[in-house]
């Protein structure tokens, strides 16, 4: 195997792939990163057996053919340190990969490439189509509200389903719920209702495009579904379980609501939560006519108070909140104005815009 290649190019590919790597496995061959050359294009590939990264790109002949297993992390630490030349990386017999790029040279053992976990192929059903910028947006929207604790497994993730001509994603932490839907490119023939991991969530935010061009997403045997992209494609296990009946704890729109300029919302919060520990996160939201007031008091720290103006006709009212959960949401929507349904202290505070519903529970303050 014997191939040339530009430097940035290789260090691009090398960064998207080695995400999938886990340094911490007791299996080596996981720690390495697949180099596999056909007559006209380079793959590498890399996973932890719960997610895989595949990149594929072409290259310009002569180009030996062949595979090797090389340490991701280490090479691509290499790959960045090169100038940006042709890097020249060869594979001999024994595993052993040389690169070589002006007058740097390295050589690195490898491992055999018939080690290396065996993906499943990809196309075995009609695809689902939409694209990037809308999975991309629905990803960004919803994210934030995956759970990071271990108690309940089947919230470590996000809900992918189709509703008619609608891709929707859902995720929740159980104090706060987010849902995003956006067009397909064509009707699904075939419903989908998969949870993916948050690693897999995370990584499609991080490397889907913001444009028009399709992804792909095919669910697979094995409980399985892979996403593709341009010369990327994920393959993910799913989180078996079953997602929680989300639509039972939205409630019936209310008239009760106040609409605040979303920018200056965040500021306040921003400020606010820095009166914040951890043992006391919640932050008052006071409304009285045409004015919010948000305040946070620690004996520890002091406090801090806020006031915007807000169109608000309802009765005084006064809940509280955790801000991060709030600043999560406004961060991900675009809108310039913000209106929230808000009916009372112990009542969740929603937020509905087109294509996007987030629920926010409040908080008990002794």
């Amino acid at each position: 195997m014997r191939l040339t290649i530009p430097q940035p190019q290789l260090l691009k590919t090398l960064q998207i792939v080695e995400r999938a790597v886990n340094d911490r496995s007791t299996l080596p061959i996981l720690t390495n990163v697949l180099l596999e050359t056909s007559e006209t294009e380079l793959t590498l590939t890399a996973t932890d057996l719960d997610v895989g990264i595949r990149c594929r790109f072409p290259l310009t002949p002569p180009i030996e053919r062949g595979a090797v297993a090389l340490p991701a992390r280490k090479l691509t630490t290499i790959i960045r340190e090169l100038p940006e030349d042709m890097v020249v990386l060869e594979a001999k017999k024994n595993h052993t990969a040389t690169i070589s790029c002006g007058s740097s040279h390295f050589r690195v053992p490898g491992l055999p490439p018939e080690d290396f976990p065996a993906l499943p192929p990809t196309l075995q059903e009609e695809p689902i189509r939409t694209s990037q910028a809308t999975l991309k947006a629905l990803v960004a929207k919803t994210a934030h509200a995956m759970s990071m604790e271990e108690t309940r497994f089947i919230l470590n993730g996000a809900l992918i389903a189709t509703q008619k001509n609608q891709l929707v994603v859902v995720a929740t932490d159980g104090r706060r719920l987010a849902i995003a839907s956006g067009e397909l490119s064509a009707q699904a023939k075939r419903p989908l209702q998969a949870v993916v991991p948050a690693k897999t969530v995370r990584e499609l935010g991080r490397l889907l495009q913001d444009d028009e061009e399709e992804v792909a997403i095919v669910p697979l045997k094995d409980n399985q579904l892979t996403f593709q992209f341009g010369g990327v494609t994920i393959i993910t296990r799913l989180i078996e379980g079953q997602f929680p009946a989300y639509e039972k704890v939205i409630p019936p729109p209310t008239k009760t609501t106040f609409s605040c300029d979303r920018q200056q919302l965040i500021s306040a919060l921003r400020r606010t939560s820095l009166m914040t520990t951890a043992s006391s996160q919640a932050v008052i939201f006071e409304l009285s006519a045409n004015r919010l007031v948000v305040s946070k008091e620690a004996p520890e720290l002091g406090s801090a108070r806020e006031e915007l103006g807000a169109a608000y006709a309802g009765d005084p009212m006064a809940a509280a909140f955790n801000p991060e959960f709030w600043l999560d949401a406004l961060k991900a929507i675009e809108s310039s104005e913000v209106t929230v349904e808000l009916s009372g202290p112990d009542k969740p505070a929603v937020i509905r815009q087109p294509g996007f519903t987030y629920l926010v529970l409040p908080m008990k303050v002794s």
